[in-house]
């Protein structure tokens, strides 16, 4: 379950244990990992914390304010996590798929906390003031732009500063039904079978969907990159290589930005949706696990327009359907839209919580499925153009 987990991710959930045993709690709750994000300074989450002035000692009163103290548990017991820290952990690993990112890092860990809404740790940040949607926007950010601490690096070793030729990207020669892989350490990453947009998003650690590629760029060409280390560094520094071996073999630059663009907005309606049901207010289901059924999508429908037709709406989506969903947040249901609608999808239901989705019958076209959404689900998917954070994509001379 940890194979993808950093060193310091793994360390996190060592110094949770370590803080379950010290309050006396036969489970492992996210208010352990909480405070265990705070022993990694040199971290995302610790730059996260700094920016919103958050304390280790804070959060701990905070922790000890809310909780029943009990006798120490002996430290040899096993103590397992509990059913709120394991959707958290299941939450991480979805926000890294998200990115499009191969490993599990503190920051994620951070993100799956906030998004099991029923646990201590989330109550506890958003009472004080922090957001999801902006904290993962922090993320992104702080990880396509971070600097390279010194501590990052065994002692003598040294970053070959602004050696972009340490990536080497080819033709890819991978089956493209089999999507991208990549197989990664500290000393070198093996990447094969990414277009230029999912490149450009596994290294700016962003949405593939919210990379703005220009017209005049392959997107749909796929290459393998490679990158050779002489000795361990650290992520943001492998990061920041990928990046600049990128940038100058396609000859562009990238940049974060906001631009208004074509969306889907999802709302909700008061009737009755039957095929919606909160997953959290069973309290016999175990920890739920994401999945979807698709039928058959027109590939050849998927592409993109052509100039002339780029401004209009474009009904991409064939067929679609039966589409069944577990323990998934309103966002997520957004997240799997926007593969098959071909366009931003936000969430502006103003529902909390994790859902049991079932959406019965298959469907034919982007009609169809926005009437099956209101029918079963008491959601409605509008058209319409709001401001979303994108990697703008230049070339340059």
């Amino acid at each position: 379950m940890f194979e993808r987990y950093t060193e310091q991710a793994r360390r996190a959930l060592f110094f949770a244990r370590y803080e379950a045993f010290q309050l006396g709690s036969p489970y492992i709750e996210t208010e352990h990992l909480l405070l265990a994000l705070f022993r990694e300074e040199h971290s995302l989450t610790a730059r996260v914390f700094a920016r919103a002035r958050l304390s280790l000692e804070e959060i701990r009163r905070q922790v000890e304010a809310r909780t029943a103290r009990h006798a120490r548990v002996s430290e040899a017991s096993e103590v397992p996590f509990s059913r709120e820290a394991k959707r958290a952990l299941e939450y991480a690993a979805q926000e890294g798929e998200r990115l499009l990112h191969n490993h599990i890092g503190t920051e994620h860990l951070l993100l799956g906390l906030f998004r099991e809404e029923h646990g201590m740790a989330a109550s506890i940040l958003s009472d004080l003031g922090l957001r999801l949607a902006t904290v993962r926007d922090q993320i992104v950010e702080m990880g396509s732009t971070a600097s390279v601490p010194p501590f990052g690096f065994p002692p003598g070793l040294s970053l070959p500063s602004g050696d972009a030729r340490l990536l080497r990207l080819s033709p890819s020669r991978r089956e493209a039904h089999k999507g991208p892989l990549v197989v990664s350490s500290p000393q070198g990453v093996n990447a094969e079978g990414f277009t230029l947009k999912e490149l450009i998003a596994w290294a700016y650690r962003a949405d593939v969907r919210h990379v703005d590629l220009p017209a005049e760029l392959d997107a749909h060409a796929r290459y393998d990159a490679r990158l050779d280390l002489v000795g361990p560094q650290s992520w943001p520094a492998i990061d920041r290589l990928i990046q600049q071996g990128i940038n100058r073999h396609f000859a562009i630059e990238v940049t974060r930005e906001t631009k208004l663009l074509d969306v889907f907005v999802l709302t909700a309606v008061d009737r009755p949706s039957p095929g919606r049901r909160r997953h959290d207010d069973d309290p016999h289901v175990g920890v739920g696990a994401m999945y979807v059924s698709f039928s058959t999508v027109d590939v050849s429908a998927m592409t993109e327009p052509p100039p002339s037709e780029r401004q209009d709406w474009h009904d991409r989506l064939r067929s679609i359907g039966p589409i069944s969903l577990s323990a998934v947040t309103m966002q997520d249901l957004g997240t799997w839209l926007e593969e098959f609608v071909g366009h931003p999808v936000i969430d502006e239901t103003g529902l909390g919580g994790t859902y049991d989705i079932e959406v019965q019958g298959e469907m034919q076209g982007l009609g169809e499925l926005r009437q099956a959404l209101m029918e079963q689900l008491a959601l409605v998917l509008t058209k319409a153009r709001r401001d979303v954070s994108v990697l703008g994509v230049y070339r340059v001379s």
